[in-house]
């Protein structure tokens, strides 16, 4: 396996900062929360015992604990913790790292893991400790974003970045739309010791009052597109801003706003 170990320590950091983790919440949070509450409504049952992988801010967490089930949630952010503490209080919420999880075989019902997967280094023994951890026919459920090649929204940001910005600062990556392939997630999870049941697409959007707001959301919420941005030279900064705003407003002006769809993949399995 490639090495994204400075991939794993730039997302651990950039996810410790309160700027990033409050814009985050204000741009990412109501799509996230929308697919977060479908996977509950299905996945989970009073009296479950529910591990919240990659918690957040724990608005799911929060969600879990009120339909009747004991929650636990972790994640690498005391940033995002100490909020998710605030908005779960009936959860246990741990500070862990999901390649190594401080739990013992088959401790729970049921695994979720809404848009967490793509901040994780090693995706394939996050999936073997997902599948440690569950019980023999447990359930794993997790959302992950589509990637450009049918996101409209990653599509005008990649495109731009793609075009314009100077790739060399950044880390190598490990595929972050890997699971929206549902060939590629069948085969991950497999290896993992998982059987996956359904493979999904929610259907998401951005609604913006101005086509440079889509470039403001990938500057401030996230970790690794944003740092890339902000390495560029303020020319380039620029020409990326531009571009993305330019294909907003040719291809995404509904007469009143501006609807940007950012479809979500969304994964069913079950411990073999």
């Amino acid at each position: 396996m490639a090495d994204f170990s400075e991939f794993g320590s730039r997302e651990h950091d950039g996810w410790s900062d309160g700027g990033i983790v409050e814009a985050y919440i204000k741009h990412f949070v109501p799509i996230t929360n929308a697919v977060g509450n479908e996977i509950a409504g299905r996945q989970i049952s009073p009296g479950d015992d529910v591990l919240d992988l990659c918690c957040g801010q724990g608005t799911l967490t929060s969600v879990i604990a009120d339909q009747g089930a004991r929650v636990t949630g972790i994640d690498f952010s005391p940033e995002m913790l100490s909020r998710a503490r605030a908005a779960a209080p009936a959860a246990t919420i741990v500070e862990g790292d999901a390649m190594a999880l401080p739990f013992n075989d088959a401790r729970f019902d049921k695994v979720v893991c809404n848009f967490g997967m793509m901040h994780i280094a090693d995706q394939p023994k996050a999936l073997s400790e997902v599948r440690r951890v569950l019980k023999p026919g447990g359930a794993f459920s997790m959302a992950t974003w589509v990637g450009p090649a049918a996101s409209p929204a990653f599509a005008a940001v990649f495109g731009a970045l793609k075009a314009h910005a100077d790739f060399s600062a950044a880390p190598a990556q490990p595929d972050l739309f890997a699971f929206a392939d549902p060939a590629r997630a069948d085969a991950m999870t497999a290896d993992a010791g998982l059987e996956m049941e359904q493979h999904e697409t929610y259907e998401a959007a951005w609604v913006l009052d101005d086509p440079d707001e889509l470039f403001d959301i990938f500057l401030t919420a996230t970790v690794g597109a944003g740092m890339l941005i902000r390495s560029q030279t303020p020319e380039t900064i620029g020409k990326i801003s531009e571009a993305i705003a330019k294909t907003v407003a040719e291809k995404h002006f509904d007469g009143t706003r501006y609807s940007v769809p950012a479809p979500v993949a969304m994964i069913f399995a079950k411990a073999a």
